[in-house]
């Protein structure tokens, strides 16, 4: 029965099921313990599909927002979500909504100027087409290199991939963050 409940649909992110939900967010909780301190943010970002995704969307707009744990030596931790709109290709309509936690290590040893990340993500997509509709999720992986400009603005490249349904969606995400 536990585990039945564990891979059930989260009520709290459409399309994403406990047991992955449940991760991202002890996770989350775990590092705020022993981060200096949490800091807030939202990104946006142009959305370029590849692989199997590229055959059924076109580029789209991503938004989404962040919480930054930072550690000395210049590790950190970012939680993320966003909401991913693709354009229309031939009828389909593409959204993805992710929930993420990606590991950040700054060069510099401290949260400015360039870094490198890895996560993982947890990816729902909503695909229809002519009345047609369908949820399908799968679990990201999350790549990317960024450059922080201050404490507040960033630029940020992320690659992220996920085995859907037999099908690989994949994204390349060329955005800007913004770090309160």
């Amino acid at each position: 029965m536990l585990l039945s409940l564990m891979a059930a649909p989260c009520s709290l992110f459409p399309g994403a099921n406990v047991k992955t939900t449940l991760a991202i967010l002890i996770l989350a909780t775990a590092v705020s313990l022993s981060a200096q301190e949490v800091r807030f943010g939202v990104q946006g970002a142009l959305a370029i599909p590849t692989g199997d995704l590229g055959d059924i969307a076109d580029a789209g707009l991503q938004l989404g927002g962040h919480a930054k744990w930072d550690f000395n030596q210049g590790h950190g931790i970012m939680a993320r979500v966003d909401a991913t709109f693709f354009g229309q290709n031939d009828g389909v309509n593409v959204t993805n909504l992710a929930v993420a936690a990606d590991y950040t290590y700054h060069f510099q040893r401290r949260q400015r100027g360039l870094y490198v990340l890895a996560g993982l993500s947890d990816q729902n997509y909503h695909t229809s087409y002519d009345g047609y509709s369908q949820n399908n999720n799968g679990l990201g992986i999350d790549l990317g290199v960024g450059y922080d400009l201050d404490r507040h603005l960033g630029l940020q490249a992320r690659y992220t991939t996920a085995d859907i349904s037999s099908a690989t969606y994949a994204a390349l995400n060329l955005g800007v963050t913004y770090t309160f």
